[in-house]
């Protein structure tokens, strides 16, 4: 041990070098991010855990310590829908957003043209 540097007792932000502080901050920007996803449950339970695992020797002097952070986030929330399958002439299946044996009530309008822009010649 160097005799120059000063003995600093170990704290959150110490321990094993700072890894606790920096893992805590990366999980829990994962969890914000979670938070503000529009595809998950606004009020659902979001956790980060931090665990520290402390192994003493036998003569209880020395212990190796083991750090790690995890977060748990909601899930993206269900979205239902439905699809219609149908046969191709071939006899393979094949699906369809609307009912493909429902009539058409209305035809869709046809976009409208949109002109040819100017053309602009030079004289000779």
């Amino acid at each position: 041990m160097d005799p120059t540097k000063e003995l600093v007792p170990i704290d959150f932000s110490t321990v094993n070098d700072g890894a606790m502080t920096e893992g805590f901050g990366i999980e829990l920007q994962k969890a914000l991010a979670n938070i503000q996803d529009i595809n998950t449950p606004a009020t659902a339970t979001r956790t980060v855990e931090l665990k520290l695992i402390l192994k003493p020797h036998s003569d209880r002097t020395v212990v190796e310590t083991e750090f790690k952070c995890s977060c748990k986030l909601a899930p993206i929330e269900t979205h239902k829908s439905k699809l219609f399958v149908g046969v191709t002439e071939g006899g393979a299946p094949i699906a369809f957003n609307a009912d493909p044996r429902q009539m058409v009530l209305f035809t869709p309008a046809k976009p409208k043209e949109v002109p040819s822009p100017i053309e602009f010649r030079q004289g000779s």
